[in-house]
C-alpha cells in the first residue's frame, strides 16, 4: 500500500480541510467579479417617460475605458452606446440615451472590465409605457 494512501486514510480531517480551502479559493475568485447590483431604469421596470440616461452600479470597480453599454430597441437596433465613469464612483457606469424612446421594450447590454481583470457581460430589459 502506498504511503500517500495510508496518510489520507488516517486523516479524514485533513482531506476535509483541504476540500474546504479549495472550495473557498474557487468561490472567492467568482465573487471578486463586478456583477451588476443596481440599474436605473432597472430590470423589468416600467417607466412613464423616456429616460435621459441609463446608470448601472456593479459590485466591484470597473474600467470605463474598456467597458461598453448599449441600448437596443425591440428589433435589436442600437440606439445608444457608451460608458461614462466618474473617478469618485468607480463602481458606476452611465450612458446618455440621446434620443426620446417611444413606448415599447428596450434592452440594455453591458460588457465591462472589472478592476480585477475579469470581463463581465449581461443584459436586461425595461419598458417605456404609453403616457
Amino acid at each position: 500500500m502506498s504511503r500517500l494512501f495510508e496518510v489520507s486514510k488516517r486523516t479524514p480531517f485533513a482531506r476535509l480541510a483541504a476540500t474546504v480551502v479549495l472550495a473557498a479559493m474557487m468561490t472567492g475568485s467568482a465573487f471578486a467579479h463586478s456583477f451588476l447590483v443596481d440599474a436605473n431604469p432597472s430590470s423589468k421596470d416600467h417607466v412613464d417617460a423616456s429616460p435621459k440616461t441609463v446608470k448601472l452600479r456593479f459590485g466591484g470597480g470597473v474600467e470605463p475605458s474598456y467597458s461598453k453599454l448599449t441600448l437596443e430597441n425591440d428589433a435589436g437596433k442600437v440606439l445608444a452606446e457608451g460608458s461614462i465613469g466618474k473617478p469618485d464612483k468607480p463602481r458606476e457606469l452611465s450612458m446618455d440615451v440621446g434620443v426620446t424612446l417611444d413606448p415599447g421594450r428596450y434592452v440594455v447590454r453591458y460588457r465591462v472590465l472589472s478592476t480585477d481583470g475579469h470581463i463581465v457581460e449581461g443584459n436586461y430589459e425595461f419598458f417605456v409605457d404609453k403616457p
